[in-house]
């Protein structure tokens, strides 16, 4: 089977505990490359991903990218980083010791990443349906790339068809060529005795 190196494929879950969508996307590559995108939370997910690509797919430039939102309930709560927020004031004090400008907003320093984060449910029992949507989006990916394989297969026979017809009306017409070619070449001879 002709498989094509381009591709695309979308799958979205939606679950209690929220909704995340997978995509696919593959442009020509001689060998296999991944390039993946995840939310922070799940980053220790990337081997394995990047495991299961390489299991089921051989050529290709990949893009795996994953949507990932969280329902309300499922985030129990805040955590924040102290150590990290106290580094943050540290320095904005410095800056407003040397600069004498602005004050320090307490909002601007919980918006600061990784200061604030969701506890969130166990994320083991995500992984493992965030995986097998996975699994399912990779599937739908290779067949994808199938029936634009089988595409550009109907393209081409109809291209080398076409390239047949041609070579036929060519070799049909083949004795008289070559007669007008002796004779031509005959009446050169001649005039040149």
């Amino acid at each position: 089977m002709i498989r094509s190196m381009t591709a695309f494929a979308r799958q979205e879950v939606k679950r209690p505990w929220g909704t995340a969508a997978w995509e696919l996307r593959s442009v020509n590559q001689r060998y296999l490359e991944t390039y993946i995108r995840l939310p922070e939370q799940l980053r220790s997910l990337e081997p394995v991903i990047r495991e299961r690509l390489r299991q089921r797919l051989t050529r290709g430039k990949v893009e795996c990218n994953l949507r990932f939102d969280l329902s309300s309930n499922a985030q129990s709560g805040l955590n924040m980083n102290e150590d990290l927020a106290k580094q943050l004031v540290a320095a904005a004090n410095w800056v407003k010791n040397y600069s004498h400008e602005g004050e320090i907003n307490p909002l601007e320093i919980l918006r600061w990443p990784g200061v604030m984060s969701a506890q969130e449910q166990d994320l083991d029992t995500i992984s493992e349906e965030l995986l097998a949507a996975l699994d399912n989006t990779i599937t739908a990916f290779i067949d994808a790339r199938e029936r634009e394989g089988a595409a550009l297969k109907t393209l081409i026979e109809q291209r080398l068809d076409g390239v047949t017809e041609e070579v036929r009306k060519v070799r049909a017409q083949m004795p008289d060529i070559l007669l007008w070619q002796r004779e031509r070449l005959q009446s050169k001879l001649d005039d040149a005795q």
